[in-house]
């Protein structure tokens, strides 16, 4: 409640001397004027990004991007789907062509944003190679379940987690431990952790 009356909590403020580390007359004097935070977000979505926020860790990857599994460089998305499109055509239309028999789109859509098709044989599918190495397999640069989240980024939310003066978690539950480890650290550092969710 401290913390939320004097405004440490989810927005930037104005910066005042009683804020800083008493026996540390620099810390004030060296601050930018401004707090700052970092947002560690499950999410793969980007809206984040697309929101104007900076600083973000996507401790699952990124779902607009993909990675090629040999050489490790990325490309976009949407690119690869519009290519992949070009390049199976006829496969596509046969698709389309099958599943508005009788179905309306509401009926085709699942509600993982996936789209029901009938047909079970994709062995005629072209499925193009990494655009840099020409030869990899690419993958959408997310952690899927069972996989791990990659060193880096676990390193870069445990600093953040140190250098943090108040946790506040939106909408997580909190159940995944890829997330609650470093909800945990803060709370074993005596960090203040506030949790915001529905229900």
């Amino acid at each position: 409640a401290d913390l939320e009356r004097i405004g440490r909590i989810g927005v930037s403020f104005v910066d005042k001397e009683e804020y800083y580390d008493p026996n540390n007359a620099m810390d004030y004097a060296t601050s930018s004027g401004y707090r700052e935070e970092a947002i560690i977000t499950q999410n793969v979505d980007g809206l984040h990004q697309k929101s104007g926020s900076r600083k973000i860790t996507n401790l699952h990857g990124r779902n607009d991007r993909l990675r090629c599994m040999s050489c490790g460089s990325f490309e976009c998305r949407h690119s690869f789907q519009d290519n992949l499109d070009v390049l199976n055509k006829e496969w596509v239309d046969n698709v389309l062509k099958e599943s508005s028999n009788g179905a309306n789109d509401e009926e085709n859509l699942r509600a993982d944003g996936d789209a029901y098709v009938e047909k079970e044989d994709f062995s005629d599918v072209i499925v193009p190679d990494c655009g840099s190495c020409n030869s990899g397999f690419v993958k959408p640069d997310v952690v899927f379940f069972g996989d791990s989240v990659p060193r880096h980024r676990v390193e870069r939310c445990y600093a953040a987690v140190d250098a943090a003066d108040g946790i506040l978690c939106i909408g997580s539950s909190l159940a995944v431990h890829s997330a609650y480890r470093f909800v945990n650290a803060a709370a074993k550092q005596g960090i203040p952790i506030g949790i915001l969710n529905v229900g």
